[in-house]
């Protein structure tokens, strides 16, 4: 199969979704756009390299329900353990949730589980946990892991009172670190009423709208194009 020239040069195709914050619906956002790319014809690939607040089976295992929920928007065979290999039951963030099981992980490990081969025309989708700035492992940020991973960001936020303040903050930070924010993701998720009035005058990149529910069916992202 032929290899794509960003191949060649050991870069990786594809996209890191991160949010303002915790809960404003990444996981939901990025099965969207899975769905999105494989509607124009990409093949996809998913990490969430470390997750907590994962459901205990009846079997002793860890479930992700992020994890389950990439899995499925990609329609990747890959098994939830390769997705997200580091999966605790606290909810709490994952350095947290690191400390309570008396492990270190750094953000070096988190990469390395992320830098995968690809073929031509497949994209990675690599999602963090909490915010921008939210310590992801032992040692850093999901700021270090999309620097390290140098992949274009899309930005997650919730239409609710504040969101102009932190869609702005996180987007000042995503390009201070040297990173492309390819787009903004405006999730509704109240009452109806548009917070997110006039950042398109301020935030320098795409801008896609969608309506949030908890369990949504699998369809793309609209008009969202890479």
């Amino acid at each position: 199969m032929a290899v794509s020239e960003n191949q060649k040069a050991g870069v990786t195709a594809g996209f890191f979704v991160t949010g303002t914050d915790t809960d404003v619906g990444k996981t939901f956002i990025s099965a969207k756009i899975c769905q999105s790319l494989i509607a124009q014809g990409y093949s996809v690939r998913v990490r969430k390299p470390i997750a907590s607040g994962c459901i205990h089976q009846a079997d002793g295992t860890l479930l992700s329900e992020d994890a389950l929920q990439l899995q499925q928007g990609a329609q990747t065979s890959e098994s939830l353990a390769e997705i997200c290999p580091y999966q605790f039951e606290p909810p709490v963030s994952p350095h947290l949730a690191l400390q309570q099981a008396n492990l270190h992980v750094s953000i070096q490990q988190l990469a390395e589980h992320c830098q995968i081969s690809q073929q031509d025309n497949e994209m990675l989708i690599v999602e963090g946990a909490g915010g921008w700035l939210s310590p992801l492992a032992s040692d850093g940020f999901n700021q270090d892991l999309a620097v390290i991973l140098q992949l274009p960001v899309i930005l997650v936020i919730a239409n609710r009172l504040g969101c102009l303040n932190s869609a702005l903050l996180s987007a000042q930070a995503i390009r201070q670190a040297g990173l492309r924010l390819h787009s903004v993701v405006i999730n509704n998720v109240g009452n109806g009423q548009d917070y997110s009035q006039g950042m398109q005058q301020w935030i320098g990149c795409p801008l896609y709208y969608q309506n949030y529910c908890r369990q949504p069916e699998l369809s793309p992202l609209e008009h969202f194009k890479i």
